[in-house]
């Protein structure tokens, strides 16, 4: 089977991210005998746990809220009360905002890395591949369209010591320019009278943190001291700080570098959440996340009732073999969300995953194609499909010598063939042959098939275990599985997929999109699996191509 699933224990926030699925599933199909049993689960289990909710509960909690207000007039339709339970819980996170934000709390390391509980290589690939420190639980804003989902208000810090300890160890890998920013604005950061510069000017000359604020009230002077030291960092500018912001600019006489996040900059995440749209990835950046409350491993994702921050996360655990290389910003948007990701475990052993992981799959089932839902200098799905048309498999060919010498690089930096290891030469000579196979009309034809069967394969694999999840996915996707079916049913009806697939002037991946949506839907199971049963396929991360099972030297395993 072509999918890993995600691993971690059933926290409580695994607990609360089920519960809001069932929620959201129960509204879509309008059950008036399971929104209020799910509800009232919710409040029991946000009550019962208050004291040790950490902040992504809150998160999922407060995307409840923010579903039942979208939804109130449905769930008024069906004749259902919720509003004891709904003021019950408003009320308990609106003490918690209070009592926390009365009682900030700094944390220290030892403390810290007793929580997280690793073993030292896993921290060692923590630092490694960190895209995000944040610094802060809690936010001093709160920003309507906030895509992390910001619980409001400053509940605690990492100490000076360990907030030291950490951009130390940070410098000390070479991993000199994660965020330092989530869920949280990086100048909410203080302890006694430590502020952010005093952490980040002594790391000035080595280290690129990414800083992106919209200069807390009362945090002008340590702007200021971050600024006269030439600390990059850039001003988020919303209409509720434009003022101020140019006060300040006028004040200082320093121009300050700015986004803007107006409203067509913006996607309607956070508050403005609809839950019945998809919408891209905010997330552009794979690694691992360092929190006051945990260690997260990031994979991005489309923004949906699903994923309302537009990216998972995997809590990292004992548990956990492999991390996902960190890639941000334009080296992230090169990689296929489709494919296996190559992660690196103990001994910084570097491997690929045998198939995909649930929210890859998840990301593949909600991929219509569109190119809102992609980053410039993303490919999504369909494109990835036109490296099998017959133009591209042409320009490959009239290409060979440039792409020949390109695949020299990588392997020849200070010598020549006869220099390389006998795994090298290998690897190369493979690298070589599968590029000339890829020019040949037959094998192109086949690797799509295989392709197809492979990604086939990982969803009818989740669906089967992903009830809840699955009617979500229907109700996004519904529009588009109607018109497709109106399109293509009728034939499909009487013709095998492999036929379909092989059907001259169907664009391709239509009929894949056909097939996707219609498993969702509970139609062609058996004609897919038929498909499946002759195509299996792996993914070859060598000559990076979905190939025949069989024709694979060794088997990949590892799952994250």
């Amino acid at each position: 089977m072509n999918r890993c699933k995600n691993s971690g224990p059933r926290d409580d926030e695994t607990v609360l991210e089920d519960l809001k699925n069932r929620f959201l599933a129960a509204i879509y199909r309008k059950d008036p005998e399971q929104i209020p049993q799910i509800y009232q689960r919710i409040v029991d289990h946000a009550r019962q746990g208050n004291l040790r909710l950490n902040e992504n509960c809150e998160k999922i909690l407060r995307q409840i809220q923010t579903a039942f207000l979208r939804f109130h007039d449905v769930i008024v339709s069906l004749q259902i009360d919720l509003s004891t339970p709904f003021h019950e819980l408003k009320t308990l996170l609106s003490h918690r905002v209070r009592t926390r934000q009365a009682q900030v709390t700094h944390i220290d390391f030892k403390h810290w890395q007793t929580r997280i509980n690793l073993d030292a290589w896993q921290m060692d690939r923590v630092f490694e591949n960190a895209i995000t420190i944040q610094l802060t639980s809690g936010c001093s804003h709160f920003c309507r369209r906030c895509n992390e989902w910001a619980i409001p208000g400053v509940r605690s810090h990492f100490s000076f010591q360990a907030a030291e300890a950490i951009l130390a160890r940070l410098t000390a890998l070479n991993n000199t320019d994660p965020a330092l920013y989530g869920a949280s604005d990086p100048l909410d950061w203080e302890h006694g009278p430590y502020t952010l510069a005093d952490l980040l000017i002594p790391l000035a000359r080595r280290t690129r943190f990414s800083l992106l604020t919209k200069v807390p009230r009362e945090k002008k002077t340590t702007l200021v001291r971050l600024i006269h030291h030439q600390i990059p960092l850039s001003i988020s500018v919303t209409d509720r700080n434009r003022d101020r912001i140019a006060a300040l600019e006028a004040d200082t006489g320093i121009e300050l570098q700015k986004q803007h996040d107006s409203d067509d900059l913006l996607i309607p995440a956070g508050l403005d959440e609809d839950f019945t749209e998809i919408k891209s990835s905010i997330t552009d950046a794979y690694g691992t996340e360092i929190t006051p409350e945990g260690v997260y491993i990031i994979i991005p994702t489309f923004t949906s009732a699903l994923y309302p921050m537009g990216h998972k996360k995997l809590r990292v655990t004992r548990k956990t073999t492999g991390f996902p290389r960190k890639k941000i910003g334009r080296h992230a948007l090169l990689v296929d969300y489709f494919k296996p990701l190559e992660v690196t475990g103990e001994q910084h052993r570097s491997f690929h995953l045998p198939g995909l992981l649930d929210v890859q799959v998840e990301t593949l089932l909600l991929d219509t194609g569109s190119m809102d839902l992609s980053p410039p200098g993303m490919r999504n799905l369909k494109e990835y499909f036109t490296i099998f048309d017959e133009p591209a498999r042409k320009r490959r060919k009239q290409m060979t010598p440039s792409i020949l010498r390109g695949l020299k690089h990588p392997l020849f930096p200070s010598g020549r063939y006869h220099t390389l290891k006998e795994d090298q030469k290998q690897q190369y000579r493979r690298k070589i042959a599968a590029h000339l196979d890829f020019c040949k009309k037959p094998v192109v034809i086949q690797s799509r098939m295989h392709a197809a069967a492979f990604f086939l394969d990982a969803v009818l694999g989740y669906l089967a275990g992903h009830d809840v999840q699955k009617q979500i996915i229907a109700r996004l996707i519904r529009a588009e599985a109607q018109h497709l079916e109106s399109m293509y049913g009728p034939m499909a009806g009487i013709t095998e997929p492999k036929q379909m697939f092989s059907t001259a002037g169907h664009p391709f991946f239509d009929i894949f999109r056909y097939y996707v949506t219609g498993l969702v839907f509970d139609r062609h199971t058996q004609g897919i699996r038929r498909f499946i049963q002759t195509h299996p396929a792996v993914y070859d991360p060598v000559l990076d191509r979905f190939v025949p099972a069989q024709s694979t030297q060794k088997m990949i395993t590892g799952c994250t």
